[in-house]
């Protein structure tokens, strides 16, 4: 059920896409968004001080802490839940992310999701889409306060 990217080169290629649209500086903390089995998020790692992800499979979160630990990766964290239970929570707690990568379903971003965003404000907000009608959607209310 764990999601995973199925072209490896052209993953690649998406996977720079994001880390350069996160312009990291080695100081930011990150949100891995409906994280499948943490690929995005390990990508970027190297250039962000703390990586947070989360998705709603838990066979998925296995993966990626698995992932994780075989590649030496020690500053992400994977947990089972939404982004709109989780977000709100470390927020609460002190965790503000700087910058959030999603890396939508088909169905695009959940409203409540999008609302959360709104209420939790990253500086940055990277949004990998496979279906232009959802991120079209989406970026109707996203770039109320984001720059597209």
């Amino acid at each position: 059920r764990a999601f995973f990217q199925l072209n490896p080169e052209q993953t690649v290629k998406l996977y720079d896409e994001v880390k350069q649209a996160a312009q990291l500086t080695g100081k930011e903390k990150v949100v891995d968004a409906y994280c499948g089995v943490g690929t995005i998020g390990m990508w970027v790692s190297n250039g962000a001080k703390e990586i947070r992800g989360m998705d709603v499979i838990k066979e998925s979160i296995d993966d990626a802490k698995k992932n994780a630990k075989k590649h030496g990766i020690k500053n992400a964290a994977y947990v089972t839940g939404t982004a709109e239970h989780w977000l709100p929570k470390w927020t609460k707690e002190g965790f503000r992310p700087d910058v959030v990568i999603v890396d939508t379903p088909r169905t695009g971003c959940d409203r409540t999701f999008l609302d959360t965003i709104k209420k939790v404000k990253p500086k940055r907000f990277v949004y990998v889409s496979c279906n232009p009608s959802t991120l079209a959607k989406d970026l109707q209310t996203l770039s109320k306060d984001y720059r597209v």
